[in-house]
């Protein structure tokens, strides 16, 4: 350090410089090498940054399951339908079971109705329909009794379960009880309109005597009890029958299939 400070200030300058250099130099060499020896590192590093991106469908399958639950759940809601509609029928028609002379029957599926016409006018207006196997065979008996001026009009086919409710408890409201009102209106889950082959007739030309027992004195119903059995209908409750049935002379039912006429077996033998 004596040395140095007897050096004169310009060779002090010259031998700091020197000096500085000299450190920049070693400084930029020792970066060089340090940055040559992290790219190795860098491309080890690479392959596992790709692995981990490769792993991702893996993920993606996992969550499969997840996006199948949608499909899932549709059919577990029309599962639980079909069995609510079931467990209706079930519950207000008992096999077997006769309630009040009326024999049970269950409610038809609405695929195999047909419409045959309509009934009133304005807002009083339905559409009734019918059993694909007996849709023509009423076409036609309906055809050739216009043939000789009888106008046969249905005033109600295929009906349901909670249509029938509805029907039934009007009745008992009238009547004042269940017994008397089975004696003209079936209870619900034993009208043989839910098999969508009975039907109840009118004559267009007396619409007054609709569902009445005045509809015995139409030209309608006289050529019913003549014609009626060569297209396969029948009345479903005569005067007097057994199962107890006030007589309906404007109710008729289907027999002209083997189908049909099954569905009806039990109350046909009591005839």
């Amino acid at each position: 350090m004596r040395i140095f400070s007897k050096l004169p200030y310009i060779v002090k300058i010259l031998v700091t410089a020197t000096i500085v250099a000299v450190c920049v130099i070693i400084s930029g060499t020792l970066m060089m090498r340090f940055s040559t020896s992290n790219v190795p590192v860098q491309a080890t590093n690479s392959p596992t940054v790709t692995t981990t991106i490769a792993a991702q469908p893996t993920s993606e399958t996992i969550a499969l399951p997840t996006a199948n639950i949608p499909t899932n759940s549709t059919p577990l809601e029309i599962s639980r339908t079909v069995q609510i509609e079931k467990n209706t029928t079930q519950n207000t028609a008992t096999s077997n079971q006769i309630a009040y002379g009326h024999f049970p029957y269950p409610q038809a599926d609405r695929s195999q109705m047909m419409l045959i016409g309509s009934y009133a006018t304005g807002a009083d207006q339905r559409f009734e329909s019918l059993n694909t196997e007996a849709v023509q065979a009423f076409m036609k008996m309906t055809y050739a009794a216009r043939e000789v001026g009888i106008w046969i009009i249905p005033v109600s086919g295929f009906r349901t379960i909670e249509q029938q409710e509805k029907l039934f408890q009007n009745q008992i409201k009238r009547r004042g009880s269940a017994q008397a009102a089975a004696k003209i209106s079936a209870p619900p889950g034993h009208s043989e309109h839910h098999t969508g082959f009975a039907l109840d007739l009118t004559d267009g030309k007396s619409p007054k005597k609709d569902i009445t027992l005045a509809f015995e004195n139409t030209d309608a119903y006289r050529w019913l009890t003549k014609h009626a059995q060569e297209f396969g209908f029948e009345l479903s409750f005569p005067a007097n029958n057994k199962q107890g049935v006030s007589f309906e002379p404007w109710h008729w039912r289907y027999v002209g299939s083997t189908n049909a006429a099954a569905v009806f077996a039990n109350a046909r033998n009591q005839q």
